[in-house]
């Protein structure tokens, strides 16, 4: 059985977005697919996150792992972890590495104190996620007022993954339904 995981972003849900579109279509593509409620995600925390991920009691064995925001932080922190086995796929949309524009914008939710506990202190370790996953994705839209574009490219190039800009679009948050650029993509390098 193929398996996927599905990771929300900030003050999101499941059921939110374009998450139960890609979750139906996983489902429609012969996967598993689990899109759990990630812990206290009005300020994600890394170790929270982990510590739930880990004890899911879900098989993350060669998983196809999908995140949003904060929940593409999620799957590169999981990524770097030692307990989680080889992961076949990542794809991650409107990757949040850190908090760069959100500093410059006023979203009554954001306050320097919601990411603090997200990011390893240390940073990505490279060399660990390259390892870990077969094939890596990052879509981001080339208009993003909360995670920076030149950031994901970048990151996703020293990763030695696939960056896929969607022109014009920005996070992928409401009112976006429907991501069919991770469909694409993943039909494309023959992941799907």
């Amino acid at each position: 059985m193929k398996r996927a995981v599905v990771l929300h972003g900030t003050n999101s849900h499941p059921s939110h977005n374009w998450q139960p579109w890609i979750k139906k279509e996983l489902e429609a593509a012969g996967y598993e697919v689990w899109a759990p409620v990630l812990p206290d995600n009005d300020a994600p925390n890394r170790q929270t996150y982990d510590d739930f991920l880990k004890n899911s009691g879900w098989d993350f064995t060669d998983n196809l792992l999908v995140g949003h925001s904060s929940g593409a932080t999620t799957v590169l922190n999981l990524l770097s972890t030692d307990w989680l086995p080889h992961t076949k796929t990542a794809v991650l949309v409107g990757a949040f590495l850190n908090e760069k524009l959100l500093k410059t914008i006023n979203e009554d939710w954001y306050n320097e104190e919601v990411f603090k506990n997200l990011f390893p202190v240390e940073g990505f370790d490279i060399n660990k996620i390259k390892q870990k996953v077969d094939n890596l994705y990052f879509i981001h839209g080339d208009k993003d007022p909360l995670c920076d574009f030149d950031d994901a490219r970048e990151l996703c190039e020293e990763l030695g993954g696939t960056f896929v800009a969607v022109a014009g679009e920005g996070h992928f948050s409401s009112p976006t339904t429907t991501l069919p650029e991770i469909i694409s993509t993943l039909q494309e390098h023959g992941n799907l």
